[in-house]
């Protein structure tokens, strides 16, 4: 966890991004990874290179909802939410809706803290919903030492090592 802290410490050091103050008020009322936690009882959130075309937004507590009500928030189908759809479990972790990139971070037991692209036209998508971070620390970092260059997301670059899709 001290890696955590120290990423933290080591964004809200840099010009180019923005550590959110917590608000310890706010209450998950679930199980989530011990570094999502560590991260919400130090910050609420943080905003890596928002002037940059690649920018993102790590989000805080109150916008800690599942991907799917937050994608499509009027869409009475979705909220049915079908028995076994592995989609109910992730949650909205990052986003910049500008360019319709969010991130989900996974809460369910056997893969728990796994984090996927949720491309807005691909959300949820067998086959293009790529794993792109085993966990929440391994995302922060990749995606402050990668968008610094605001030239395009980690995991659509030539060198990143392919872990897989969320529903292998």
């Amino acid at each position: 966890m001290k890696e955590l802290e120290k990423l933290i410490e080591l964004i809200s050091r840099d010009p180019n991004c923005i550590v959110y103050k917590t608000n310890s008020e706010f209450v998950i009322n679930r199980k989530i990874p011990d570094d999502l936690d560590l991260f919400f009882k130090l910050t609420n959130g943080v905003s890596l290179f928002e002037n940059e075309s690649f920018g993102i937004k790590i989000i805080g507590r109150e916008e800690f909802i599942s991907t799917n009500r937050y994608l499509y928030p009027e869409d009475d189908i979705i909220w049915e939410e079908l028995d076994g759809d592995i989609t109910n479990e992730w949650f909205l972790i990052a986003k910049n809706p500008e360019l319709d990139q969010y991130i989900s971070i996974d809460l369910t037991s056997q893969r728990l803290g796994k984090c996927y692209d949720s491309y807005l036209p691909t959300h949820g998508e067998e086959g293009m919903s790529e794993i792109i971070a085993k966990s929440f620390t391994e995302l922060l970092w990749n995606l402050y030492s990668s968008n610094g260059k605001g030239d395009n997301w980690y995991w659509n670059n030539d060198n990143f090592e392919k872990i897989g899709d969320a529903f292998d």
